[in-house]
């Protein structure tokens, strides 16, 4: 009995052992191969990092001279601290894992008001392994993180734009807001600034720092930004941004904004977009008024006035319609329809026969709409005239469309003639030859009268000097002419005329020896409430070139100066001051030898 009970125990053991055996054996036959793949993936995402590779943000640069370089976008190092809470709080009180508790302790101690979340965010996922707590954080407070050698802490390098010259070009330049949105040059040309993250994706140890061994290794390195050069000269746009800031703060009030343009003619090179008020783009969050950030001179239409006579000039003497010299009977006054168009205020004494030439000089609306008269039956404005008007303003002078300019602009508007609501009519193309019934934007005007000037060749505005790479500067490629406008003895017929103008218009504040010309233009503005022109309220401006009395010289520079006012302005009084100061500073700058 007692051998039988012995074996019935052995039995029983052994079937236990057996069955123990099958489970371990089964329990290995799904770990190995039925759960093998699952288990790998549970191992790498312990062991396996995965970390992104940022680029760096290409940097901007002025110009300063003629070939130095000088920093208008720069970038600071800085830190973002992000934190894992599935690894704390699984993992907290082994392996030196500190309790969440007491990570949000340390951290709090160490960020202060730097923490860019709440903690109940940080901890409200369990599942979550990365949340960015702080941003922008300095070196030393980095610096306290890594030393703190708290697990499930970890941080980044990244970067801030720095912008070393305050305020100047600050609508030009722009800035990028936290969601990435970006205006001027940050925002325009963000995808070469901003270059391609990369990846690593590592074996790490215990400590979670990257070892150098491992077939789960990949790296794809970050490609960096590219460094922009601007065609602006620093020089030329700072002093722009004075001559602005004093002529609103002499005006006292009656100027609530102003802007100017100055470019190569030449080449269709930019040097200075310069707007008054303005403000500091590292620190943009602080203003309350949105409209500071806009660059007005692409990105705000308007009604220019006279200073596009110019262009209904051209027109007709291109065409063969106008010789200068030819006369009117000037009354101070002429009926289009149903309308009387009057000169301006305080020309009654240019009144009686004139001459074309004279016309412009004083700038008088009845020239300029006998002008257009002239390109039809020379007693009617008829759809013939309109046509070639429009043809010439849009389709070769390039007005009321973009102009390819690298940066944000705007489109403006030129009714055409076969406009189906009957807009494009005798009456509105009448007030088009002194710069009414069209909006247009400061850098189309600058692009097309720079054409006018230059001998008739049209060059797309440029911002885009080049690259910056291993301290050198690497010029873009040279801008070809885009289409011919006028004829060369057009183009030379108009710069006398504009010469002539200047006689009329400051001309005895131009150093001797230099040829200068200019058009001044003084612009009704429209009440957006009742969409009729304001009473007592427009806007002044100034446009013209300048450069060597050499036999043969083309214009070196052209300017374009805009004063919106909140009382009357008057171009020829409040424009041409800016643009005597500016155009002598470019003399003077350029080191133009004068004739």
């Amino acid at each position: 009995m007692v051998m039988y009970n012995r074996e019935l125990r052995y039995f029983w053991l052994k079937l236990v052992i057996a069955g123990m055996a099958m489970v371990f054996v089964t329990t290995l036959f799904f770990i190995q191969i039925v759960e093998h793949d699952q288990h790998v993936r549970d191992a790498n995402a312990m062991r396996v990092k995965q970390y992104e590779l940022l680029a760096k943000r290409g940097q901007v640069y002025f110009m300063d001279g003629k070939d130095n370089v000088s920093p208008a976008i720069m970038n600071e190092r800085t830190w973002t601290i992000f934190v894992d809470p599935n690894f704390i709080i699984k993992n907290a009180g082994s392996n030196g894992v500190l309790s969440k508790e007491k990570v949000q302790e340390k951290l709090t101690g160490i960020l202060g008001d730097k923490m860019v979340t709440t903690w109940d965010k940080v901890w409200a996922d369990e599942n979550n392994m990365y949340v960015e707590i702080a941003k922008h954080v300095d070196y030393d407070m980095a610096s306290k993180i890594k030393e703190s050698g708290l697990r499930g802490v970890g941080r980044k390098e990244t970067s801030r734009r720095v912008y070393p010259n305050g305020s100047l070009g600050a609508q030009l330049l722009g800035f990028t807001n936290a969601e990435g949105v970006g205006s001027g040059v940050e925002g325009a040309l963000n995808e070469r600034l901003s270059g391609k993250n990369g990846m690593l994706k590592t074996v790490t140890d215990v400590n979670e720092i990257p070892l150098s061994v491992g077939d789960e290794n990949i790296e794809i390195a970050a490609q960096d930004g590219e460094n922009i050069v601007l065609t602006i000269d620093e020089n030329i746009q700072r002093e722009a941004e004075k001559v602005l800031k004093k002529a609103v703060e002499n005006h006292k009030g009656g100027i609530s904004a102003a802007s100017a343009l100055i470019m190569e003619p030449t080449t269709g090179k930019v040097w200075a977009m310069a707007n008054y008020p303005t403000y500091n783009p590292g620190e943009y969050w602080k203003e309350k008024d949105a409209n500071v950030y806009v660059n007005r001179v692409s990105e705000t239409p308007y009604e220019p006035a006279s200073v596009c006579k110019p262009f209904t000039y051209a027109t007709a003497i291109n065409e063969g319609k106008l010789n200068p010299d030819e006369t009117y009977s000037n009354t101070g006054k002429t009926e289009v329809g149903n309308r009387v168009i009057n000169n301006a205020y305080g020309t009654a004494t240019r009144n009686g026969v004139i001459t074309f030439r004279k016309a412009l000089d004083y700038s008088l609306n009845t020239g300029s709409v006998e002008v257009l008269r002239k390109m039809g039956d020379g007693k009617n404005i008829t759809k013939a005239a309109r046509v070639t008007l429009y043809n010439y303003l849009y389709d070769k002078f390039g007005l009321g469309q973009k102009t390819g300019f690298e940066l944000y602009e705007a489109k403006g508007t030129i009714i055409s003639p076969d406009d189906p609501s009957g807009e494009g009519n005798a009456i509105r193309y009448a007030n088009m030859t002194f710069g009414q019934g069209m909006n247009l934007t400061m850098l189309q005007v600058g692009a097309a009268f720079s054409s006018m000037i230059n001998g008739g060749n049209y060059y797309a505005p440029t911002v885009i000097a080049g690259k910056y790479e291993n301290g050198k500067l690497i010029p873009a490629e040279k801008k070809s002419v885009v289409r011919r406008t006028i004829s060369a003895g057009t183009s030379a017929e108009m710069r006398k005329m504009l010469q002539e103008v200047r006689s009329e218009n400051g001309g005895q504040n131009d150093p001797a020896g230099y040829r200068v010309g200019v058009k001044t233009g003084t612009a009704e503005t429209i009440n957006p409430k009742t969409g009729a022109y304001w009473s007592g309220k427009t806007n002044a401006g100034a446009l013209g070139f300048g450069g060597s009395n050499s036999d043969g010289a083309l214009p070196s520079y052209v300017i374009m100066v805009r004063l919106d006012g909140e009382t009357l302005l008057w171009g020829s009084l409040d424009a041409i001051p800016v643009f005597t100061e500016l155009s002598n500073y470019m003399l003077q700058y350029l080191r133009i030898e004068p004739k």
